[in-house]
């Protein structure tokens, strides 16, 4: 019903120099019940459409001044105009000028003079696809609409994350703290927040929660709250991520079984230079000794958070000294990509953190970053990325 409601109501533009030819059809197309316009040539067709859009144009080739060809080359330049359905009605029977209607941009011919069933069949036929052209016209203007609310959506969870992320780094004489962090879109699911305790003593976190974008940073909004009220109790990070995984476990059990988050936990003296630290399935630190050239991991064995209620998180102690570097990170920064499918992996990334670790911690995450920009070039970066750079001033 309501397409035959759309066909009768459609407006058709005639053009045609010959007034005779331009009745003829308009009769044929007012008894099938379609609204017809006219025009006796090229420049008031163009005239005409700029005044009301037809859903088709039965357009004749050979007029004195714009011709046919010429007047259809013009529509389909026009964004406005180019999905309108443009039929010529021609005299013509050579190949060669149905080519040069082709490549002007015509979507049909009649020929002349012409069949009523034939002209009728042909104009049906055209507004169905005319009519598709409109439905998807329309779901592309949906589409851009809720586009432009996700992306103010965006924009606004945005604000709320950065809002959760330290707006500095912990005052300390002797050890500096530096962070890129880089998420995919406008947020991300990775996370990292700092606790001073004393003078002495900070606690530093990380965490990545699975996948990316917005699902992924509304999660991290929940780890930072649980894991800021964990931390107002204890500050032991085997314990911070024992709390955290029952926690996180219990919220996402149901519709969200098998969402996890890795995650790492530290706490460091700057007086002793002693790090206590434990690790949820998290990327394993890597520390830099300044007295020596050898990269070592802070291996320690975690399940990521919300996989496993019994899981068990070992706290672990190791001694940073004047000139040593710790380097914490997500995947992110090793799965990057470049144009021929190649992944930045991680072996290349500790071997460019060995190549630049003498740099002080602040150069060396800026020139750490811009090598792995210039490996992905253009590509699309595949997962949020976060380095944090803790630093033992001699």
């Amino acid at each position: 019903m309501f397409e035959e409601t759309w066909e009768s109501s459609a407006q058709i533009l005639v053009v045609d120099d010959v007034v005779t030819n331009v009745e003829l059809m308009r009769l044929q197309l007012t008894r099938a019940g379609y609204q017809v316009l006219t025009a006796f040539n090229g420049e008031q067709a163009l005239e005409s459409i700029q005044r009301t859009l037809p859903d088709l144009i039965l357009l004749d080739v050979m007029m004195p001044g714009m011709n046919g060809f010429e007047v259809c080359a013009k529509l389909k330049e026009d964004p406005h105009t180019q999905l309108i359905p443009v039929v010529l009605v021609t005299a013509l029977h050579e190949v060669e000028d149905r080519i040069k209607g082709i490549e002007a941009g015509a979507d049909d011919f009649i020929s002349k003079p012409f069949n009523r069933v034939e002209l009728l069949t042909r104009v049906k036929s055209l507004l169905r696809i005319r009519k598709l052209y409109r439905q998807l016209e329309k779901s592309y203007q949906e589409i851009e609409s809720k586009n432009a609310i996700l992306t103010e959506e965006l924009r606004m969870a945005r604000h709320v994350q950065q809002h959760l992320l330290p707006t500095g780094y912990p005052s300390m004489e002797r050890l500096v703290f530096e962070v890129a962090y880089r998420p995919t879109i406008e947020i991300g699911g990775d996370f990292y927040d700092f606790i001073t305790v004393n003078k002495d003593e900070v606690g530093v976190f990380v965490s990545d929660v699975s996948g990316h974008g917005v699902s992924a940073a509304m999660l991290t909004m929940v780890i930072s709250t649980m894991m800021r009220s964990i931390t107002q109790e204890t500050l032991a990070p085997g314990e911070v991520l024992d709390r955290l995984n029952l926690q996180f476990g219990k919220m996402v059990e149901g519709e969200l079984t098998g969402t996890f988050v890795t995650a790492f936990s530290l706490l460091v003296n700057e007086a002793t230079g002693r790090v206590h630290y434990a690790n949820a399935g998290h990327p394993s630190p890597l520390l830099l000794r300044g007295d020596s050239d050898d990269v070592e991991k802070l291996d320690t064995d975690g399940f990521p958070l919300g996989l496993f209620d019994t899981a068990v998180y070992e706290s672990r102690e190791v001694d940073i000294l004047p000139g040593d570097k710790l380097v914490l990170y997500t995947d992110g920064i090793y799965d990057v990509v470049n144009e021929r499918k190649e992944c930045f992996g991680f072996s290349r990334f500790v071997d460019l953190v060995k190549e630049l670790r003498y740099l002080p911690a602040k150069k060396m995450a800026e020139a750490i970053m811009a090598r792995i920009s210039a490996f992905a070039q253009q590509m699309p970066q595949p997962d949020d990325i976060c380095l944090m750079v803790i630093e033992h001033l001699r």
